[in-house]
């Protein structure tokens, strides 16, 4: 990663659901950068014990616990803070933010659309209620930066082919509906308080140890276990590809930056790809692998660019990986990963959710 213009040595960070994909590499980029980092997580989200208990048969369960033990040993390796937190719990969340952190990352929520809209208590209770108590402690702490992680899918349907935080949101289904609230909450808060908050727009990730089921980490487990991809789509669908890398980049600048007080920034590569490219990739590498695609059964909306005009011009955001080369970073990985872990597949054809 390029250095950023922003100093993270010494900081005070702290990750709220920080065990997961986004959490575990931002925590470790800031434990490299020198910051003072720790990980509070429920466990409750993406956790081990939900695999354990998981009967959904098309999911490769076993690769998934794998990584999440992985992430878990990075973090211990890399000596980064991990505590157990009930963020749903107002009181938990006050003892904790009481310590005094320079930044803190709310992270917690679950992360996937039609989980959310099929399990909407679920949804609530591990993202607003949190989101709630955090803001409620942060509110009367202007030295904390709290940096909270929306999604590309509070623009709704896109009606042209790119975005910029200027644009009307038109938010549909429990987990844009949140992330929005969330972000109007914010806004409204900070004009009566002393809240010192940034919001991050990211856009279809991709990377290492993901385990959310998005369509990059879903075709490349068809492809590496002889499945036939299957894309609920439309042919030219596309999305704004982000890789983890990236992501971390911008989430680094929104917490530190002076400028990113109050902002809303669009943290994506900036250019949307066809969602089919990533197929065209992975015969690089998987030439005889079988596309189908099928009718759109999504929980997300058409999406493509997200403009990051603003993130470049105020936050000095560069994002580095384009798709041709950050799909293959990922796709590299974890064909070398295979050949030092056991990874056990099904045989049963994922298909993207």
């Amino acid at each position: 990663m390029n250095t950023l213009p922003v100093n993270v040595t010494g900081k005070k960070i702290l990750l709220i659901g920080g065990a997961g994909f986004i959490g575990h590499n931002l925590a470790l980029e800031l434990k490299r950068q020198g910051a003072d980092v720790t990980v509070a997580d429920g466990f409750r989200v993406n956790s081990l014990l939900n695999l354990a208990t998981e009967s959904d048969e098309t999911k490769d369960v076993g690769v998934y616990q794998d990584f999440l033990n992985e992430r878990l040993s990075l973090l211990r390796a890399a000596k980064i803070k991990l505590s157990i937190l009930d963020a749903s719990s107002r009181y938990a969340i006050a003892k904790t933010l009481d310590q005094g952190f320079d930044v803190v990352y709310l992270l917690a929520a679950v992360s996937h659309a039609s989980r959310s809209n099929s399990q909407p208590v679920s949804a609530i209770d591990n993202g607003l209620i949190p989101f709630v108590n955090v803001i409620t402690e942060l509110s009367t702490k202007p030295e904390t930066r709290l940096v909270y992680l929306s999604s590309s899918t509070v623009y709704g349907n896109f009606t042209k082919d790119s975005v910029d935080e200027t644009d009307t949101c038109r938010p549909f289904g429990m987990y844009a509906l949140l992330k929005h609230v969330g972000e109007r909450i914010l806004d409204e808060t900070a004009q009566h308080t002393d809240l010192n908050f940034s919001v991050v727009r990211p856009s279809a990730l991709y990377g290492e140890r993901c385990i959310s089921r998005r369509v990059s980490q879903i075709f490349l487990e068809n492809a590496f276990a002889g499945r036939e991809l299957v894309f609920l789509g439309d042919q030219d669908e596309k999305l704004d590809f982000t890789y983890i890398q990236d992501l971390i980049q911008g989430l680094m600048l929104a917490g530190l930056h002076p400028n990113a007080r109050g902002e809303i920034f669009n943290i994506t590569f900036g250019n949307a790809q066809r969602v089919l490219k990533l197929t065209e990739i992975l015969k690089d590498y998987f030439p005889n692998i079988e596309v189908k695609v099928k009718e759109r059964n999504q929980a997300t909306p058409l999406r493509g660019t997200l403009l990051n005009d603003k993130a470049r011009n105020l936050i000095g955001f560069e994002p580095q990986w384009p798709l041709e080369e950050g799909y293959r970073n990922y796709i590299t990985w974890y064909i070398q990963r295979s050949k030092d872990h056991n990874m056990i597949f099904n045989t049963i054809t994922q298909t993207n959710e």
